[in-house]
């Protein structure tokens, strides 16, 4: 991911150096050759190793986006090494022919030398032509039968012709042998090495060429040529930068600086179109586009920078920085965004019968999540750190973490129990063992509840998940009213009967009141093999009847339900039941029973008679 970040942001700045002249692929092999030498003789250690192989890496990424942002002028390079090469052959036969066989054998290592590095630049070039394709698919493929072609068809030298054991250090000739092989042997391994970078790179060296072909860039780079542009550029000597260059960052800085107002007027007059809130406007104006304007902006100085220092591990070092601000700047604008988008569609979402708030609420946070941790991923291949040792590593320790972590795991998976099994939902009053309140939020790890004496409670949901829950809120018609009515034992029975009548009617006519003849209405069709008026909450049972004789009381029992299941309006017409329940006792001169002893004195002739059982 690090690559394609660096490669389509460095790409356009290594496409606009144009003081890229000399002999670059020579000093590159011979610096190189130094490099692979070290490795063969075992001189470093193995963090020094470790170290170098990664300096290697990046030197090889560095040259070949230089070698790919001047296409042109390298495919226009002819074979420098032809004419060496041919001078070689003749040489040899000569020597051969003299029988000068030390000579010869010199001649060959070093013609294998120059043919080692003939196949780097023909296998370049061909690279650099390829780019051509339109197809990055059908490139990738190319490299690797270029890769097969020139370094397979290359013939290793034959190094038991020549008698290693046989020469002398001390000696002239066979100290050239000995360090002509020596620098063949590391030529081998530049070779080697060559062919492997060139396939990691290739996608770099694709987009590179690319762009270098612009039109826009090669109008730029004219102004060089002009008269005021010399007259310019010879001020400028001493330092990167020339009238090309300088004209480009100023157009680029132009280019921006419009973008940006043009984004400003079209994101402005989209949102008063859709007419938002000035407030709303505002936030989304200094919150979301000005971070546009930033990474617009660190753009330009990222150009600067690199135009500046030209093409080096320095400017490759410096592009990484400015990715991994790159990628904080638009993981901001992504988190930002969206949660502005819900907040925007926040009163549509919660009159939506489909979309559930809390579902969604779990949503925003996961997508948050990925946000966050998908930058992480980015910075992290940014920095150069294998990911896949990381997940491997973190593999081995998952267990322990997973144990640690069982309580958190727990409550994920109660979350996600009481969101499929829909349990309840944000604003439902649920009841527990220890807790009686409002639901305010699911959470990942918990739910808070907002109890009636108004205190925020935070319950894990594994808890819940695991424990009886009572949702008051799943009720569609239906808020049970259950009371004991008393009267008094003098009453007469027939006037209780009547009473009793009087009430039944009384319910069976109040519009507050569910009973049989109360219709409902489902918009949703479910398809579940369940009772719909126990699923749904469905109550419209009456009963009145006379229950029991109490201590101090006759008590009718009353069982009904009001129509509404609001708390308020439920008292509303609980009231008015109690009210019309007074008035058909008092009509049926019926009085309400309360807690009263009654003491009954025996007569003398009863107390005589056991006073006298007592004395027997």
């Amino acid at each position: 991911m690090h690559k394609i970040i660096l490669t389509i942001m460095l790409s356009w700045m290594l496409s606009w150096s144009f003081l890229i002249s000399g002999d670059i692929l020579e000093n590159f092999i011979n610096k190189q050759v130094k490099v692979e030498k070290k490795f063969l003789n075992d001189a470093l250690s193995k963090k020094d190793k470790k170290v170098a192989r990664k300096a290697q890496r990046i030197a090889y990424q560095e040259f070949f986006l230089k070698y790919a942002s001047d296409k042109m002028q390298h495919l226009s390079e002819k074979n420098q090494y032809r004419f060496i090469i041919n001078r070689l052959k003749i040489k040899i036969e000569n020597r051969k022919a003299k029988k000068y066989i030390k000579y010869a054998q010199y001649n060959r290592v070093i013609l294998q030398q120059y043919l080692i590095k003939e196949s780097i630049q023909n296998a370049l070039k061909d690279v650099l032509r390829e780019t051509d394709n339109r197809s990055k698919e059908f490139f990738e493929d190319k490299v690797y039968e270029i890769i097969v072609k020139y370094f397979s068809e290359l013939k290793p030298l034959k190094l038991k012709k020549i008698k290693l054991d046989d020469l002398n250090a001390s000696k002239e000739k066979d100290k050239l042998i000995i360090d002509g092989i020596e620098n063949y042997k590391a030529l081998e391994s530049v070779a080697n090495t060559f062919s492997s970078e060139l396939i990691d790179n290739s996608y770099g060296i694709y987009r590179t060429a690319t762009l270098s072909k612009s039109k826009i860039i090669s109008t730029f780079r004219g102004l060089n040529d002009t008269k005021i542009g010399k007259k310019i550029n010879y001020y400028l000597i001493d330092t990167k930068l020339d009238m090309g260059k300088i004209s480009l960052l100023l157009a680029v800085v132009l280019l921006v600086i419009l973008i940006q107002l043009l984004v400003k007027y079209i994101v402005d007059h989209a949102l008063h179109y859709y007419k938002l809130l000035e407030k709303d406007i505002d936030y989304i104006q200094t919150h979301i586009t000005k971070i546009f304007n930033y990474i617009t902006t660190l753009f330009i100085f990222h150009i600067i920078f690199v135009i500046n220092l030209g093409v080096d591990s320095k400017s490759i070092n410096i592009s990484r920085l400015f990715a991994i601000i790159y990628v904080i700047l638009i993981a901001i604008f992504l988190y930002r965004l969206t949660n502005t988008i819900f907040f925007l569609k926040r009163d549509r979402i919660k009159s939506s019968k489909v979309l559930k708030n809390e579902v969604l609420n779990l949503v925003i946070k996961v997508i948050n999540g990925l946000i966050i941790t998908l930058a992480v991923i980015i910075i992290l291949e940014i920095f150069g750190i294998d990911l896949t040792a990381l997940l491997s590593g973190l593999g081995i320790a998952g267990a322990a973490v997973a144990f640690a972590a069982k309580d958190s795991i727990a409550n994920i998976f109660g979350s996600i129990s009481i969101l499929v099994g829909n349990v309840f939902e944000q604003g439902d009053w649920i009841e527990t063992k220890d807790v009686d309140g409002t639901v305010v939020e699911i959470g990942l790890r918990a739910s808070t509840i907002r109890t009636f004496d108004n205190a925020l409670i935070s319950i894990p949901n594994f808890e819940l998940a695991n424990k009886g829950v009572k949702n008051w809120s799943r009720r569609r018609i239906g808020r049970r009213i259950k009371m004991n009515i008393g009267v008094t034992y003098e009453s007469d029975f027939s006037d209780i009967k009547n009473a009793i009548a009087d009430i039944r009617l009384m319910l069976h006519e109040h519009v507050g009141i569910a009973n049989e003849h109360t219709s409902f209405d489902d918009p949703n069709r479910e398809a579940r093999l369940v009772s719909i008026e126990d699923f749904k909450g469905i109550k419209r049972t009456t009963l009145v009847y006379l229950d029991e004789f109490a201590d101090s009381s006759v008590n009718i029992l009353l069982y009904c339900f009001s129509r509404t299941v609001v708390w308020s309006e439920w008292l509303e017409v609980k009231e008015d039941i109690m009210y019309k329940i007074a008035e058909i006792l008092e009509k049926n001169h019926l009085e309400f029973a309360y807690p009263a002893l009654t003491v009954h004195q025996a007569s003398n002739s009863t107390k005589r008679e056991y006073d006298s059982d007592n004395s027997i």
